[in-house]
């Protein structure tokens, strides 16, 4: 009855020191491929720099959460950064007050370092109740803005809206839109 009692102890212990590891010191970085994407050979043979239907989630901070998927993805790296160049992307911004920002787009590119991410090519943002779309999307985490630019179209509950370039920050959620050059104006359409 003591060994087992003695038994009991040392699991519970082994137990308690991988949950205050997992808690404190894993890194809350984490890569998801799917165990099939392996069994079924997804990854591409002749490059082993593919992956098929990608995953990646971070938080970012304790506040804010951000996930990124793709339907294929490569690794790149450019001056020893990590970079995945991905095609048919949903990225999806979760803040502390739980509002959502998702983004879609033909292709991205993600630095795995900084999780910096541009979206290129039919580029679009949904927001609450608008859809920004455009061909260019930067999302930087450490100015903490969203940047979109090239042939931008807002459509919100009001109307709609042409410009240059739309600034969101993602602390204040103040927006910014701009046009390129100061002699343009803003085109607003209302609707009745």
């Amino acid at each position: 009855m003591k060994k087992i009692i003695q038994l009991v102890l040392l699991i519970i212990i082994f137990i308690s020191i991988y949950l205050f590891y997992a808690i404190y010191f894993k890194n809350t970085e984490e890569l998801k491929v799917d165990k099939k994407d392996f069994d079924t050979a997804e990854l591409n043979q002749n490059d082993n720099n593919s992956i098929q239907n990608l995953e990646y989630e971070v938080n970012i901070d304790e506040k804010n959460y951000y996930r990124i998927i793709s339907e294929s993805s490569e690794v790149i790296y450019e001056d020893n950064v990590e970079f995945l160049k991905m095609q048919i992307v949903e990225g999806t911004f979760i803040s502390d007050t739980n509002i959502y920002i998702t983004i879609t787009s033909n292709t991205a590119i993600y630095n795995i370092k900084n999780h910096k991410t541009n979206f290129k090519e039919n580029v679009k943002v949904k927001y609450l109740d608008n859809i920004i779309t455009g061909e260019n999307l930067i999302l930087d985490f450490e100015e903490q803005k969203i940047t979109i630019f090239d042939n931008i179209e807002y459509n919100g509950i009001n109307g709609k809206l042409f410009a240059d370039k739309i600034n969101i920050d993602l602390i204040t959620k103040n927006v910014d839109i701009l046009m390129n050059e100061p002699s343009k104006k803003v085109t607003v359409n209302v609707k009745k």
